[in-house]
């Protein structure tokens, strides 16, 4: 058995509302909801290696497990699918990493001919646009789009978190409010990469018209995290750009995923990569439904965490 049980102390919400409102991944309640954990090991089993009871870790829950989910006192997490926690952040902190980190990783590297940074650089000269930079997953792609050595980091923002996503690799910020022209015209070349971690309609029409106005970029990527809208769907007849439904799951997708959770822990101890910063919402799990409010509302440029064992 290659499994650890970790009790699972603080936790970062990442889209539970959505999951409540709408039955993204689950189709009936009571369940557990929680793909951002951390906590100590309880248990291991016996065949594991290279961790031990008293190991602080962080993980990933599973889509499709209850028993592998982060919102209870106890979760069974595959070893391939878990990190140790380096000393140079707490829990509340590593607790918002893994989901938002690993969808990053994915859109960047997973289908778009960039191979991940394990052994340096591999997008030398490239760009790239972000929508969304200060969202969590928008801040963990800036920082692997820095790590692979792109050239150009764009991406779109509140100007109040200009300062933090420059912090984190960006070299270009834009308002939210910017046109697509304003947006062409800091590039040399055309732009053919971007990632809309928004990804409702209006986000994907305009990434989809930077990619192809005046005409279609040879070679132009779009790597969305919702599906495609209906609306992008009739523009892109022809596949004009090559539109990529990206799903952050570490355990569906283990060919990219385990290299990532073998480096993740040394990409932390340097701070190559950084968690999002945090926003705790006090209480325990009597405090969960002040935070699912808080996330519904839309919070920029944080992470909200509630600790359960208070």
């Amino acid at each position: 058995m290659t499994e650890t049980s970790s009790p699972s102390q603080p936790f970062g919400l990442e889209d539970k509302t959505q999951i409540i409102d709408y039955g993204i991944f689950v189709d009936k309640f009571p369940t557990v909801l929680g793909f951002d954990g951390a906590g100590v090991i309880h248990a291991v089993g016996p065949d594991v290696a290279g961790f031990k009871i008293g190991d602080r870790v962080l993980f990933q829950g599973a889509f499709d497990s209850v028993d592998q989910r982060a919102y209870q006192q106890y979760a069974i997490v595959d070893t391939e699918i878990l990190a140790k926690t380096p000393n140079n952040i707490n829990d509340d902190q590593a607790s918002t990493i893994a989901t938002g980190a690993i969808t990053a990783y994915f859109s960047l590297f997973q289908k778009t001919g960039v191979s991940p940074p394990l052994s340096g650089p591999t997008a030398s000269g490239r760009s790239i646009l972000i929508l969304g930079g200060s969202s969590s997953v928008g801040q963990f792609a800036i920082q692997f789009a820095r790590l692979a050595g792109f050239s150009n980091i764009a991406t779109t923002a509140s100007s109040q978190h200009a300062d933090l996503l420059k912090s984190l690799g960006a070299t270009h910020l834009f308002d939210r409010d910017v046109d697509v022209k304003a947006i062409q015209s800091a590039f040399a070349t055309p732009l053919s990469f971007v990632f809309d971690t928004i990804s409702v309609e209006s986000t994907q029409l305009f990434a989809f018209d930077i990619l192809t106005t005046p005409s279609p970029v040879p070679g132009a990527r779009l790597s969305i995290l919702l599906d495609p809208t209906e609306s992008l769907k009739e523009k892109n007849l022809g596949d004009k750009v090559s539109v990529d439904h990206i799903l952050g799951s570490s355990y569906m997708f283990r060919d990219v995923s385990i290299p990532f959770w073998k480096r993740v822990e040394e990409w932390i101890k340097k701070s190559e990569i950084v968690p999002n910063r945090v926003q705790l919402v006090k209480g325990g799990l009597a405090g969960i439904p002040d935070a699912l409010n808080l996330s519904r509302k839309g919070v920029s440029g944080v992470k909200v965490v509630v600790r359960p064992q208070e």
